[in-house]
C-alpha cells in the first residue's frame, strides 16, 4: 500500500503561537528561541518554494535523460582517479586553458563545482532531487546511492534543518522510530498545516526520519572533533 499524503488545502501562516509550541517540544532555552524561530521561519519558507518549484518542473522523459546525463556526469568526474584528474588539472593549467575558460579557471576543483551547479540546475528544473555538495565524497562506482536517487528529498532536506536549528539552539528531539513517537513526530505534525498539501508524508516513515537524525547526529560529531 503506497504512502497517504497529508491532506493541507493551502498553507496556513506560520504564527508565534506555533512557533512557542515548536520550542516548548524541543525543549529550547528562552534565551535562544528568537534565533531557533527565525531559522524555522527560514526551512518552512525554503520548503515552500522548493515544493513549488518541483511541482512546476519539466517532467518528459528528454528532460529525465537531461536530469540524469547532468548528475552522472558530476558523479562520474568525482570517481576520476587521481591519473585523470592529474591529466584535466594540467590541460586546464596550460597553455590552452584559454580554450576552456567557459568551463573552469580554477583546475579540477572549479570543473567538480561548474559540474555540480550544472547538476543542481537541471535537478531544480526536472524536479529530481539535488545532487550531493562538492564537499561530500562521491559514492564509489557500482556501490551506494547515486545522486538524484533520493525520494521525497525536500521533505527530508526540511527535517534534517529542522533537527539541526533545534539542536544548535540548545534542544533536543526525541524519537522513537518503530510507532513512531517523541517530539520530533511532534514539531513535525505542529509544522504540518505551514506547509504544501502533501508535504508530510502519512504516515510519517519512522525508520526514514531516524535515518536523517543518524546522519545529522554524525555531521555533529564530526563537526565537533574537528573544532567547529
Amino acid at each position: 500500500m503506497g504512502i497517504v499524503k497529508s491532506v493541507n488545502t493551502s498553507p496556513q501562516p506560520l504564527t508565534d503561537e506555533v512557533l512557542q509550541q515548536l520550542a516548548d517540544f524541543g525543549g529550547v532555552p528562552s534565551e535562544h528561541r528568537e534565533f531557533y524561530f527565525e531559522s524555522v521561519r527560514m526551512n518552512v519558507q525554503t520548503a515552500c518554494e522548493l515544493d513549488q518549484l518541483v511541482k512546476q518542473g519539466l517532467k518528459s522523459e528528454r528532460s529525465k535523460k537531461l536530469a540524469d546525463a547532468a548528475l552522472a556526469l558530476y558523479d562520474e568526474l568525482g570517481n576520476l582517479n587521481e591519473r585523470g584528474r592529474a591529466l584535466i588539472q594540467h590541460i586546464l593549467s596550460s597553455k590552452a586553458k584559454f580554450i576552456f575558460d567557459k568551463i573552469s579557471s580554477n583546475g579540477m576543483e572549479g570543473l567538480d563545482e561548474t559540474a555540480y551547479q550544472l547538476a543542481l540546475l537541471i535537478s531544480l528544473v526536472t524536479g529530481k532531487p539535488p545532487p550531493r555538495l562538492p564537499s561530500q565524497l562521491p559514492q564509489s562506482p557500482g556501490r551506494g546511492r547515486r545522486s538524484g536517487t533520493v525520494k521525497d528529498w525536500i521533505f527530508q532536506n526540511f527535517v534534517s534543518q529542522l533537527y539541526i536549528s533545534t539542536v544548535t539552539a540548545g534542544g533536543s528531539l526525541p524519537l522513537e522510530k518503530n510507532i513512531p513517537t517523541g517530539s520530533l513526530i511532534d514539531v513535525i505534525d505542529a509544522l504540518a498545516p505551514c506547509l504544501p498539501e502533501g508535504f508530510v508524508p502519512r504516515p510519517l516513515p519512522g525508520s526514514t526520519l531516524q535515518r536523517i537524525k543518524d546522519v545529522c547526529i554524525r555531521a555533529e560529531k564530526q563537526a565537533d572533533e574537528l573544532g567547529f
